[in-house]
């Protein structure tokens, strides 16, 4: 670094003293200046003066840096580093004496018991338990039979609460028709269905095409029982026209049926005891 500094400290005292006094060594007749457009005005105004004063003034001090002795980095002397102190080899211990085993105690010696005492004969039988007599089984009906018991429990049930039977027979009614507008929408007509007619009469495919497609399973009246007197979902259809009511319904004690679009048959004579109301078209108003 010195050295860089000594060269750049001599260039700059020779380049800036020449700049500073070249107008006065030669008076700017040097031929070169001519090659060198505004060379001459600008060695003649008192910036060129400054400038070279400054940069010889720079060089100076730069050239001075340079010749200085530099002493050392510290200025004092190396610290000592303390030595590390050395471990301690751990000293090998001796070894220990094996314990003096301990004398075997002295294991007493097994009592001969005495053998149980013979039972005679009255004694053995009276010990016995008495056997148990075994449980009879109770013959249980088989599984027709259960099924056909629950199932009039279940038809009992909603033949004694009309409310709750009216509810579920207006629901599956709105089912059912929604079922079919979807039906008359995909093959622009109706089921076809001659007579007005149910699950009694048809079975479980009591209204053709409808399930599954368009309903998972149709739905039974919640009432409905083997008498083809009771209550019972009907339906009829030409293809163009249609009816879907639940007929032979009780209103005692039940709940407003006429919701949803439900209307009470016209072709029947409603009664509280015996009522008729669900869907249809008006050319099928009386069928």
């Amino acid at each position: 670094m010195k050295g860089v500094a000594l060269l750049l400290g001599v260039l700059l005292l020779l380049g800036g003293g020449a700049v500073a006094s070249i107008q006065f060594i030669s008076g700017l007749n040097l031929p070169f200046l001519d090659s060198i457009p505004g060379a001459k005005e600008f060695l003649a105004s008192k910036m060129a003066l400054y400038a070279g004063a400054g940069a010889a003034g720079f060089g100076l001090v730069m050239f001075i840096v340079g010749i200085l002795p530099g002493g050392k980095k510290g200025g004092g002397r190396p610290i000592a580093r303390e030595a590390a102190p050395e471990r301690a080899e751990p000293r090998a211990e001796a070894p220990r004496p094996a314990p003096a085993p301990r004398p075997a105690a002295a294991q007493p010696r097994p009592v001969p018991q005495a053998s149980p005492p013979q039972k005679t004969a009255p004694q053995a039988a009276a010990s016995k338990p008495a056997p148990q007599p075994k449980p009879v089984a109770s013959a249980q009906p088989p599984a027709s039979a259960q099924k056909a018991a629950a199932a009039d429990d279940n038809v009992s049930r909603w033949a004694q609460d009309p409310r709750l039977a009216n509810r579920k027979r207006v629901s599956d009614l709105v089912t059912i028709n929604d079922a079919l507008k979807a039906y008359r929408a995909k093959h622009g007509k109706y089921p076809v269905a001659e007579k007005l007619a149910g699950y009694l009469e048809r079975g479980r495919d009591w209204i053709p095409g409808l399930s599954p497609e368009f309903v998972a399973e149709l739905p039974r009246d919640p009432a409905m029982s083997d008498d083809r007197a009771g209550p019972q979902y009907l339906y009829a259809s030409n293809g163009a026209d249609y009816k879907l009511v639940a007929q032979g319904v009780s209103l005692v004690g039940g709940t407003n049926v006429e919701v949803l679009g439900v209307k009470f048959d016209p072709s029947k004579n409603n009664t509280m005891e015996k009522a008729a109301f669900g869907f249809w078209t008006e050319a099928f108003a009386q069928v």
